[in-house]
């Protein structure tokens, strides 16, 4: 999932700065999971700009921002009412909702959320980044973790060698995730394979900005 931070107030009244009357676009998928951009936090945001004089138009958090289908409704209902009496729109999805919803309405459309990382769920509170879309996935050479997301060097040949005791050298807080690729591969009997020859990584392929056409 996308896991996004809701910006500090401070930071999104600044942007703010000139406007009025503000429609708030929140995100019930990555934002929303993630507790930063859902409904909940798009009405306390929403609260907290009354207070400060702004007039909200309204608030909508749909299934899905970053899905075209489900912002613009047969005569874009949604994005019109957003547009209707607003003059600034702020969006809480990720960087892909934000911007497509940019491409469709004709008002300023300004992004109250940083989107973080591609990360993995626990507990309903903890997220960790497993995921860059590099582009060029190598996971199932390395026993389903990636060295790419996990490791702050994304070495893909090992272990650098600052590594001790199996504590990372740029954060110590974390271990080198080399070592548990190597338990892992090891438990599964595929160690001997990442001994033979090292994943190859094709960068060509994570040039920007990406496109998939999905055929029918």
């Amino acid at each position: 999932m996308v896991v996004v931070k809701l910006k500090p107030l401070e930071e999104i009244l600044k942007v703010l700065e000139g406007f009025k009357k503000v429609f708030i676009f929140g995100c019930e998928l990555g934002s929303g999971r993630c507790k930063n951009g859902g409904l909940r936090e798009a009405k306390t945001l929403g609260e907290k700009l009354k207070e400060q004089g702004f007039e909200i138009t309204g608030i909508k958090s749909p299934g899905g921002t970053c899905i075209l289908e489900r912002i613009s409704f047969p005569g874009r209902e949604l994005l019109k009412e957003a547009e209707k009496n607003s003059e600034v729109i702020i969006s809480l999805a990720c960087g892909a909702g934000t911007q497509l919803i940019a491409e469709n309405v004709d008002i300023p459309v300004l992004t109250g959320v940083t989107t973080l990382f591609i990360g993995a769920e626990r507990e309903g509170k903890y997220f960790d980044e497993y995921c860059i879309a590099c582009g060029d996935c190598i996971i199932s050479e390395t026993g389903g973790i990636c060295p790419i997301a996990r490791c702050p060097k994304s070495l893909t040949n090992g272990p650098c060698g600052g590594a001790i005791d199996g504590k990372c050298e740029v954060d110590p807080s974390i271990p080198c995730i080399w070592y548990p690729i190597a338990d892992r591969m090891e438990k599964i009997g595929t160690l001997r394979k990442l001994k033979i020859k090292a994943p190859f990584k094709d960068y060509r392929k994570s040039v920007y900005p990406r496109s998939l056409v999905v055929e029918e």
